[in-house]
């Protein structure tokens, strides 16, 4: 990686990492708006699923990993329309699909009703994933791109951990309570669609007026560096999620450790990710993000390497291992997610972006679909199998992204830069 000498002109000793431009307060406002939602009602998902539609908590876990596949195939269109509408448009349509999904689970109880609603919440899920970092991009003034595409994490952390936070103090569990839940979370997909048309409007194709790409003249598949981006995220999504639904299992079950470490650990994990992500993204500006995703995926070993050293100390020695190992996996989770949405949005010809992002949303779909069952079927119980699983998947990511180099502007499909 090589070091730039020259700091961004117009960038102050006081917050000189905070995103600047048009827009800017209406785009965090938007995205923090949808986080505080989502977090609102994640913690209690399998309950509210299984108390609206009357089915076992088993089924409701099947189905949704059901309606997860079935809303991949629809991304092809979400790409299409994103490039031909613009994200913005894009963005506040999935929002109002997603509100329109809680108002069904509330009206209409069972278990087509959940195939149904599950699938369109799937889809709005990913949509969002595609046209956020996209408008993030078209709308950053020169120069601020990745410190507007920071932004998304950071409203996504902190709207997630505040929301999760409102949820355990006023959600309760009863019936009336969930359909409470269901029309809060409606409500606030409703108001970050209204918060994102107050964005300005941009052009579909090429904003800066750029001759359109034939159709048909580039293929994400054919894209060898995007595709090795594209497949490289998935796995440390996958892994990241198998960290996120193994670890509790892990430090509760198999190292009986008190249940407080668990929230202790992903309360250190949301804290950094919230507080760091704009000041870590500025300082890794100056380095090849393909260098940076590779070493960030790296960075997932210390909390694998961590989890294994906690199975032979003591108990109180395991907390401390376990909250460093925390602590350098987030600071590999802060480079991956910065590195990775530069060279997902940056790698692609800009009036097929859209596109693009949607194959990379139909991998992070699949990944989702699949990191319960890593998680499950790969305990550990006697032998740190999941961590060994996990840390393939870093390494593998790491061999792929390493020689990615940085985007500037389009380039020919299958082509990798240097």
């Amino acid at each position: 990686m090589t070091a730039s000498a020259t700091p961004a002109r117009g960038t102050g000793t006081r917050a000189g990492f905070l995103p600047r431009g048009r827009g800017v307060v209406w785009f965090g406002a938007s995205g923090f708006v949808n986080a505080l939602g989502t977090g609102f009602f994640y913690p209690f998902s399998l309950l509210f699923f299984a108390s609206l539609s009357r089915e076992s908590l088993g089924t409701v876990g099947v189905t949704l990993t059901v309606t997860t596949l079935l809303a991949l195939p629809g991304l092809f269109l979400v790409g299409r329309l994103t490039d031909r509408c613009g994200p913005r448009a894009m963005l506040a349509a999935a929002s109002a699909l997603r509100a329109a999904s809680f108002v069904f689970f509330v009206s209409v109880p069972g278990l087509w009703p959940l195939i149904v609603g599950g699938t369109a919440l799937a889809l709005g899920n990913r949509a969002e994933q595609v046209a956020a970092p996209l408008l993030a991009a078209r709308l950053a003034p020169e120069g601020q791109s990745s410190r507007w595409l920071a932004l998304t994490r950071v409203t996504f952390n902190a709207g997630m951990g505040l929301g999760a936070l409102l949820a355990g103090v006023f959600v309760a569990d009863s019936h009336s309570g969930f359909v409470v839940l269901g029309l809060v979370n409606a409500a606030s997909f409703v108001l970050a669609a209204v918060l994102c048309l107050g964005l300005p409007a941009t052009a579909p194709g090429d904003p800066a007026g750029g001759t359109r790409s034939p159709r048909g003249a580039h293929r994400p598949w054919r894209h060898r560096a995007f595709v090795r981006v594209a497949a490289a995220n998935a796995l440390l999504w996958a892994a990241a999620l198998a960290v996120e639904s193994g670890l509790p299992v892990f430090v509760l079950r198999e190292l009986t450790l008190p249940s407080w470490t668990v929230g202790t650990l992903f309360a250190v994990n949301t804290a950094l990710l919230t507080l760091l992500q704009l000041p870590v993204g500025r300082a890794l500006d100056r380095f090849r993000p393909g260098a940076v995703l590779a070493l960030g995926g790296l960075g997932y070993l210390g909390l694998y390497a961590c989890a294994v050293l906690a199975r032979s100390v003591s108990s109180t020695v395991a907390v401390a291992v376990l909250m460093a190992g925390m602590t350098v996996y987030t600071i590999g989770e802060l480079a991956v997610s910065q590195a990775s949405l530069i060279l997902l949005t940056g790698l692609p010809p800009e009036p097929e972006r859209g596109s693009y992002l949607a194959v990379n949303q139909l991998l992070v779909g699949a990944a989702t679909a699949l990191a319960p069952l890593l998680a499950t079927s790969l305990p550990g119980a006697r032998s740190p199998a999941l961590w060994w699983t996990l840390a393939a998947l870093s390494l593998v990511a790491a061999v792929l992204t390493h020689p990615v180099g940085r985007p500037a502007g389009p380039e020919a499909p299958g082509e990798p830069r240097a």
